[in-house]
Formats: structure tokens, C-alpha cells, sequence
């Protein structure tokens, strides 16, 4: 339980050694490659060569945007100029990242026009993982279109996280007039984060006592919401967020199941047509479980699934070699950034697979993939898939990662609707280049 729940609090999704995974071997592995080689869509810089995947977007309301790691350059590129093609060709209006709900209120008043302040809308993503040149340009991109879009037209940023209890609770006391009750919602925030620190622990104790109360204040909470609409449904949002905030972690899927939940109440507050392209782990986004926890809890793309159906098209990420980056601590103790680099994928690998394409960048369109018994059976098969998280990424994770059946498995189209493959990667580009760590550096 410790290990789970000291998962679920970070972004961190590492790539496990498991030796329960078998070697997976094809049937006939050359089926699989001339699929891949015939039905893989080239992706340039431009984004005008999305060929058959025109009719998928046109029909999805959500789109999941992956990243096998929170910290390559060529991915957080691709994403933003998929957002923008959707948003310009499309009529998606929402855009919703793996941020605080309440934190990113300050990048959705960037991109609104409201605030000129870019540092502080770039704060507003939270995590210091995210501070990197590749979200400023996503940032800017949306303002500038806001800034010459008619009113009906503009495009909303929001978060849809819960793990910043603190925001949650500004945005929330804004609303509650009664000083006295709002004094008492900060005492059990505080009391609240004192047990989840007791599950980390491997300690229930604590949480059991303050769960009840919980409940009874989410109660109470939801019996003081405004009449009026629009406020009421801005205030039923942050008590989500809120009471979201202090009861996720104590289930292995609970964070996932929030932030689905938190998405799509911004989704249906918006309109019954609204749609939205949301950033976020692989992980997150596959519409399977949280397979990486250990638990068949669904992750947040298997609730948007089931709630959605067909209307959630998902695309996972996986990539050839080079850098990706993570959160690491200086010498001095303090959080900084330190680069990784990966050989060639390992033989059985799924990015080893993927690599058959003549295209070094591409989308493969797994829903219309051809009924070859081959072909299905690699689809629905378990592959070995290098992936990392924010944080907490062995030194020698190239080493670590070199043998396909040590790693943890996708299956391709139980999880996702599409891949995009990256051939090759460098690392993203942080705002402050000086919180760098030097390669070599303990």
C-alpha cells in the first residue's frame, strides 16, 4: 500500500521490471509489419497529412493525448500542433491538462486575455515538471487565438486534477460567506493531509477516523450551493475538487477516477457539444485500468470509455530512442532537472515493432486496423513498453530497460485507439536552464 499510494501522490509513472511478463512472440510478426508499413500516417510540422484520422477527430469529443514521458520535446511539439489543427479545423474548444483544477485558473486568465502575466499562468501548471519552453509556446498558441476568435469561438484551458488541496480550498472559501464554517474546512484539510500521510505509511488508522467526517462535510457543503446558475455550477466544481483532494488516495485508482470526474463536469457545464483535447500521462489517458498500480481500477481514459464510448479516441505514445528529462534533486537538495538518455527499443519491444515504418514520426489508426488473425492478436496482445514518469528515474534506466519482457506491458488496442510513434527524441527545454543538473553529476 505505501508503494501504491506514494505513486498516486506524485505524477511519477515508472517502468517496472516484472519478471511475471512473458516474451511475447508474433505469430507472424511480418503481417504486423506490413500493416504498419502500409496504414501508418507520416506527421510533419504542419499536420496536413492526417489522412483517414479527419473522420476519427470529427467524431470524438474527447481526445486523449499521451506521452510515454513527462519530458520530450518532439512529443510536447506534436501535441500542440495537434491541438491547434483540432482547434482550428474541428471546433474543439476545451483544453484540459494534468494540472491542478484550481491552480490553472491562473494559465486559463493568461490565455483569456485577462492576465498579462505568462510566469505566473505558467505557475498555474503546478508542477515543476512543466515548466518548460514547450508549454509557454501551448500557452501563447491559445491566447493568440483567443485574441482574434470571436466570443463564441474562444477556447477554454482548464486543470483537471485534485491534488492541490490548498487551491482547492482558496477557490472554494471565495464563494462560502460563512467565515466560521470555512475556518472549519481549512482544520480538516490540515487534518485531512495528516492522514494521508498515515496511508503512505501503511497506517489506515487515521484516515478511518476522519473519512465520516468527510462525508458529512461534502453533505453539508453541497446544501449551500449558490441558486444561481452559473455560480452553482463553479461552486459544485471546487467542492468536488476539494472533497476529491482529501479522499483519492485512499484507493490505488482514485486519483484517476477524480480527475475523469473533474473533467467531465467542465465538459458538460460547457455545452452538449462542447469538445475537449486533454494532456496527460499514457497511463492516465489508456482506456484500460491503472495496470501499472497493480489494480484493475480504471484509469482515467477507462471512465471517459465507459462514460463515452467511441465519442473517447486515445492516443498513446512510444518512441525510438534519445533524451527524455525528469525532476531530480540537486546536491544542494533542491529540485532540479536531469536528462536521460535510451538506446534503440529492445527487440519484442512495442516501439521495436513500431519501428518497421518507413516513417521515423507517425500515427497508426488502430481502429481500423485490418482483420488478419495476426494482426488482432498482436493488438490484443501484452508488449514491453519503456515508459517513465516525473521523477524517480534510475540512472541506469537505459540498462535497466534493454530486455522487452521486463517491462510493463501495453496492449495496444485495448488501451488506445491510436499510437504516435517517435523515432527519435530530445529532451524538453526548461524555462530556467539553470536548474539543469550537469550529466555526471551524483
Amino acid at each position: 500500500m505505501k508503494c501504491i499510494l506514494a505513486l498516486l501522490l506524485s505524477s511519477t509513472i515508472l517502468a517496472v521490471p516484472s519478471l511475471a511478463f512473458a516474451n511475447y512472440v508474433a505469430p507472424c510478426q511480418e503481417k504486423v509489419e506490413d500493416w504498419i508499413r502500409n496504414d501508418s500516417i507520416a506527421i510533419d510540422s504542419k499536420q496536413e497529412n492526417l489522412g483517414t484520422l479527419e473522420q476519427r477527430f470529427k467524431g470524438a469529443r474527447i481526445i486523449g493525448l499521451g506521452e510515454a514521458t513527462h519530458g520530450q520535446h518532439e512529443v510536447f511539439e506534436f501535441k500542440r500542433q495537434l491541438t491547434m489543427h483540432l482547434i482550428r479545423n474541428h471546433g474543439y474548444r476545451i483544453v484540459a491538462y494534468e494540472a491542478s483544477s484550481s491552480k490553472l485558473l491562473e494559465a486559463a486568465s493568461y490565455i483569456a486575455g485577462k492576465s498579462q502575466d505568462r510566469s505566473e499562468a505558467l505557475g498555474g501548471l503546478g508542477m515543476l515538471i512543466w515548466q518548460i519552453e514547450e508549454n509557454a509556446a501551448l500557452l501563447d498558441d491559445l491566447r493568440a487565438w483567443n485574441q482574434r476568435s470571436a466570443a463564441q469561438d474562444q477556447v477554454r484551458l482548464i486543470g483537471i486534477d485534485a491534488q492541490d488541496t490548498e487551491s482547492a480550498l482558496k477557490q472554494l472559501t471565495r464563494m462560502i460567506e460563512d467565515r466560521d464554517f470555512a475556518q472549519g474546512l481549512s482544520s480538516l484539510a490540515s487534518r485531512a493531509k495528516e492522514a494521508i500521510d498515515s496511508l503512505f505509511a501503511g497506517d489506515r488508522s487515521k484516515w478511518e477516523s476522519i473519512s465520516k467526517e468527510i462525508e458529512e462535510t461534502g453533505v453539508a457543503l453541497r446544501r449551500r450551493a449558490p441558486e444561481a446558475q452559473d455560480r452553482s455550477k463553479e461552486y459544485g466544481l471546487r467542492v468536488e475538487e476539494f472533497l476529491s483532494s482529501m479522499t483519492m488516495y485512499s484507493s490505488s485508482g482514485g486519483r484517476d477516477e477524480a480527475m475523469a470526474k473533474l473533467l467531465l463536469m467542465q465538459l458538460d457545464s460547457t455545452s452538449a457539444n462542447a469538445k475537449c483535447v486533454v494532456w496527460g500521462h499514457n497511463a492516465h489517458l489508456q482506456r484500460s485500468s491503472c495496470r501499472f498500480l497493480g489494480t484493475s481500477d480504471l484509469a482515467m481514459g477507462g471512465h471517459l470509455a465507459k462514460s463515452l464510448g467511441d465519442e473517447y479516441y486515445s492516443i498513446g505514445v512510444a518512441f525510438g530512442e534519445g533524451e527524455f528529462q525528469a525532476n531530480a534533486k540537486k546536491l544542494d537538495g533542491k529540485w532540479g532537472f536531469r536528462r536521460y538518455h535510451l538506446s534503440a527499443a529492445p527487440k519484442g519491444s512495442l516501439e521495436g515493432l513500431l519501428g518497421a515504418s518507413p516513417h521515423e514520426n507517425f500515427l497508426l489508426d488502430l481502429r481500423s486496423a485490418p482483420a488478419w488473425d495476426s494482426v488482432q492478436e498482436w493488438l490484443h496482445a501484452g508488449h514491453g513498453q519503456r515508459w517513465f514518469g516525473g521523477y524517480s528515474v534510475p540512472d541506469d534506466c537505459d540498462a535497466q530497460t534493454r530486455d522487452a519482457s521486463r517491462l510493463m506491458q501495453t496492449f495496444p488496442r485495448k488501451d488506445f485507439d491510436c499510437l504516435l510513434y517517435v523515432g527519435r527524441t530530445t529532451a524538453a527545454r526548461p524555462l530556467n536552464p539553470k536548474l539543469l543538473i550537469p550529466q555526471g553529476s551524483p
